[in-house]
């Protein structure tokens, strides 16, 4: 009886483990990395916002385009910038 309750518990923690390493992975499929994102995409953001810190890239899209999605910090507010593949700047937010 105690192998299989201790084999049980095994499996469910198996279980458990595996589907939050999914999760993770899930989550970070979008980021890319600055050497990913178009020079003009960089240039643009950088002209617009030059006091950014704590810069991540994602792959977006808007009207069915792919774009380059910037998560960063301005003057301690969080915030988005979407930009498109020429980097002609499309939205921006404030990132909750």
């Amino acid at each position: 009886m105690k192998k299989i309750l201790f084999c049980l518990a095994f499996g469910v923690s198996a279980l458990v483990l595996t589907s939050c390493e999914e999760k993770k992975s899930e989550t970070k499929k979008d980021e890319v990395t600055v050497s990913s994102v178009p020079a003009p995409v960089q240039s643009a953001f950088s002209a617009k916002y030059s006091t950014a810190a704590d810069v991540k890239w994602e792959e977006a899209h808007e009207n069915n385009k792919p774009t380059y999605k910037a998560k960063f910090t301005v003057d301690g507010k969080k915030m988005k910038a979407e930009f498109d593949q020429e980097g002609v700047f499309i939205k921006e937010s404030e990132d909750n």
